[in-house]
């Protein structure tokens, strides 16, 4: 069935999308759904070890692609979804979150494989697994399985079409375990170390949330003891820090292992910290032939083009330090990850226009 014609077509697929769980590490039954309808439309396909999907329409070889991309898992409320429509909204009742991001694109890219067959131009699709863990399916990416990009279009991000993301930060986890001495609370609370005490006296000499215009930090978990009458000998803080380079991200990682150091030495007991790097930061060159081609089409389509920084992180980071010339491009949903998602189903529309038109573009 040909479907470029149907605007209603990419919100009845969405909505087959979202009525799919597939949060991170379960994509199959998602993945074995877009295979299939890629097969119906005679698309070739690859999967790579680690799950990602490749597909590849109008191959022509010696010539470049067009490179999109989407991520098929969703963050772990976006399942069991009840879909509300209400006046061209498309929402949840309210219990879970909507899984716009990341199946929004998704639908997107499937109705708009019709259109490109005609436009002739070589185009591969990403859709890759476990985006919302930390990046982790396209880190693992087989890239022998792609043939040669001209541009990237990662299309992943909350706010309004026309956006693109000019900057995003440099991201890092840690994960701080402290260490007291048990000791029953009532008998002899004085010959016990609290973990707990100790995380508390460092968390609270750390510098938190919002550092400077490009620099947040968060404690995101704390977990220790097991009783009341148990002073706690153990205490595991979890953190992350996003910067502009990875440099900054360590230096502010340094200053919050200073406080858990100064903590021990006034208390007593000890700590291991263990840091984990996500993903590099990246900011878009002015000249990058895909920023040029999107601005281009924003005007043609009527679209507020705007270039944003963004606080998170996409494919894109991954991505761009592989070589490849990507942006993220806004999908026009809201309230990411939270059970106030929501989606215009014009904007769904929009997006299956706006990509044969960044294909068809020149520079």
């Amino acid at each position: 069935m040909n479907t470029k014609n149907d605007p209603s077509a990419v919100t009845d697929l969405f909505l087959e999308l979202v009525a799919i769980n597939s949060p991170s590490g379960e994509e199959e039954t998602i993945r074995e759904w877009i295979l299939e309808y890629l097969h119906s439309k005679d698309v070739r396909t690859r999967v790579d070890a680690r799950g990602n999907l490749i597909a590849y329409i109008n191959e022509i070889e010696g010539t470049p692609a067009t490179l999109f991309s989407a991520h098929i898992d969703t963050v772990p409320n976006a399942v069991d979804v009840k879909v509300v429509r209400e006046k061209g909204v498309i929402r949840t009742d309210g219990t879970t979150a909507l899984g716009a991001d990341d199946k929004s694109a998704v639908a997107a890219m499937l109705i708009a494989i019709d259109t490109l067959k005609e436009i002739g131009k070589p185009i591969v699709y990403l859709f890759s697994v476990s985006e919302e863990t930390g990046l982790d399916g396209v880190k693992d990416l087989d890239t022998s399985l792609l043939p040669p990009v001209s541009q990237a279009y990662i299309l992943d991000a909350q706010q309004a079409l026309g956006r693109i993301m000019t900057f995003s930060p440099s991201h890092y986890k840690a994960t701080v375990t402290f260490t007291g001495v048990a000791s029953h609370a009532g008998f002899a609370p004085e010959k016990g170390v609290s973990a707990i005490s100790l995380a508390a006296r460092a968390i609270d000499q750390m510098k938190l949330l919002r550092i400077d215009e490009t620099t947040t930090a968060n404690v995101g978990t704390i977990h220790g003891g097991k009783a009341t009458n148990i002073v706690a000998p153990e205490c595991t803080v979890t953190l992350e820090v996003r910067a502009e380079s990875d440099e900054k991200c360590l230096a502010h990682l340094t200053h919050m292992e200073m406080c858990c150091i100064k903590a021990v030495g006034a208390i007593g007991g000890s700590y291991e910290m263990n840091r984990h790097f996500i993903y590099p930061a990246y900011q878009l060159d002015k000249h990058s032939i895909a920023l040029k081609k999107f601005k281009t089409v924003c005007e043609q389509m009527s679209l507020p083009f705007e270039g944003v920084p963004t606080g998170g992180g996409s494919d894109t980071n991954i991505l761009r330090k592989m070589g490849y010339d990507a942006v993220t491009l806004a999908n026009g949903y809201y309230n990411a990850h939270s059970v106030s998602e929501e989606i215009e189903e014009a904007s769904l529309d929009t997006m299956v226009r706006l990509i044969p038109a960044l294909v068809s573009q020149e520079v």
